[in-house]
């Protein structure tokens, strides 16, 4: 995200009802992308097992085709670990378009670094990730 610097000695009455305006298109155009994040769904697939997720990385779904059932314990568990962790980088990727693409909306010429952003507002946009020690 770029950003810039405002002297308070040069802001005129005229910037103030710009920024103001500014912010309201902002709110109206991202009003919604609660309820649009709410229904990302993200997929994953290894090794015949099938993961679906939802916009946070919870998992929603397993599925278990016949390839996965012939790996055994441990190559059914990495592939478990790694359809999770398509499934979650894919709903991560959609919920990251949705929101630079309602932030163009917001404020047309901004260029939106949204791992910076996630950075910077920590765990509001935090993404919840499976990991294991194989």
């Amino acid at each position: 995200m770029s950003g810039y610097a405002i002297d308070p000695r040069d802001i005129r009455p005229q910037d103030v009802e710009r920024a103001t305006e500014q912010a309201f298109h902002a709110e109206a155009a991202l009003s919604d992308v609660d309820r649009l994040l709410a229904e990302v769904v993200g997929t994953g697939q290894a090794k015949g097992v099938g993961a679906v997720v939802d916009a946070e990385g919870r998992v929603a779904e397993i599925t278990l085709g016949p390839q996965a059932l012939r790996e055994g314990t441990d190559g059914l568990r990495d592939a478990i670990f790694a359809a999770v962790g398509a499934a979650q980088e894919h709903a991560r990727r959609q919920a990251d378009e949705l929101l630079r693409e309602h932030l163009r909306q917001a404020v047309p010429g901004i260029a939106v670094d949204v791992a910076e952003l996630r950075r910077r507002l920590g765990g509001l946009l935090k993404n919840n990730h499976i990991s294991h020690k194989g």
